[in-house]
């Protein structure tokens, strides 16, 4: 079933033909476009940078690539994008790890997360999950926090990185509960869920599209998810607020984003492309499969949302007060 997402009135007007042939010129040509996706391979977001690349190869004609630059909790691929020539030849498909919460966590990075890049379009937003090792003698959050709380014991906290998103729900999460924690960063969230899984560590914030295959098959336990609604995905696992934890509506969402100073017209142009890419029928199901909600609508649609979720951000961190242990 074909879904609208976020944004309201996202019918995309583009400029007469020959306006945006005579400003775009050459491009693509034949030149490679890279989209940057700045953490690892085969998680949802590189899948869905690598779909994209697909569609624009085709109704572009040209040759559309994802490059995976890991590392920094997103920042070191973001700042290759910002400093790359404003030409439509390098874009990056990232999150508001590296655009709001990294900037905010960080003692510094290298690139303006608002001066340095143009927004094109937003792509998907999910929440996520309170995910536990199944070695743990815990069935529930309530058995779990419990478990964390008896010895006065230490637990081992994973995270995608410093300054992620799930960084700051497991964050905050442990704070409300009570209970100590060693924060264990890894290297994006399927290194993170292996961890748990293996019982490295303890617990982990993250999403259904990742972690969802493994707990059905009994490699990982779903406790609770965040926001307001039960996932229809699994409508089994309770909302934390449902546990006794309101206040976690937090979402992470992907965009995809240009070095500031990118001709309109190719924003334009892949804007309305990415549209109509997001509403087509195989992506609508893909993201209704991994829980993710499809986002459409303008570049000016995006900043407006994008600026919300600072001011939203900056909250929970100032809340959680996280540093970068």
């Amino acid at each position: 079933m074909k879904r609208r997402g976020f944004f309201a009135g996202a019918a995309f007007l583009a400029a007469p033909a020959i306006v945006q042939a005579q400003a775009v010129g050459n491009w693509p040509g034949t030149r490679p476009v890279r989209i940057i996706h700045p953490s690892q391979a085969g998680g949802p977001g590189d899948i869905y940078t690598r779909l994209l690349c697909e569609h624009f190869s085709r109704v572009f004609g040209g040759t559309f690539v994802t490059e995976n630059r890991v590392g920094g909790t997103g920042t070191i691929g973001t700042a290759a994008v910002a400093q790359a020539a404003p030409d439509g030849w390098t874009l990056l498909m990232s999150s508001n790890t590296a655009h709001i919460v990294s900037p905010l966590v960080l003692p510094s990075v290298p690139y303006d997360p608002v001066r340095a890049f143009t927004a094109v379009a937003a792509i998907y937003r999910y929440g996520m999950m309170l995910i536990v090792s199944p070695k743990l003698p815990v069935k529930n959050t309530a058995e779990f926090v419990a478990w964390a709380k008896a010895g006065n014991r230490e637990v081992n906290m994973a995270s995608q990185g410093i300054g992620s998103v799930g960084h700051m729900m497991a964050e905050r999460f442990h704070q409300r509960a009570g209970f100590r924690r060693v924060h264990v960063p890894y290297r994006g969230g399927p290194a993170g869920i292996l961890a748990v899984s293996q019982g490295e560590s303890d617990y982990i914030f993250d999403n259904i599209g990742n972690a969802g295959p493994m707990i059905r098959d009994g490699l990982l336990r779903g406790l609770s998810l965040t926001g307001r609604n039960r996932a229809p995905q699994m409508p089994e696992v309770p909302t934390l607020e449902e546990e006794g934890y309101p206040g976690f509506y937090e979402t992470v969402w992907f965009g995809l984003y240009a070095p500031t100073g990118t001709p309109r017209a190719i924003i334009e142009r892949l804007n309305a492309e990415t549209n109509r890419w997001i509403e087509s029928p195989a992506i609508q199901q893909r993201m209704a499969e991994g829980a993710h909600e499809p986002m459409v609508g303008t570049p000016e649609a995006m900043d407006a949302y994008w600026a919300d979720e600072r001011r939203l951000w900056t909250a929970l961190v100032n809340e959680t007060k996280a540093t970068l242990n």
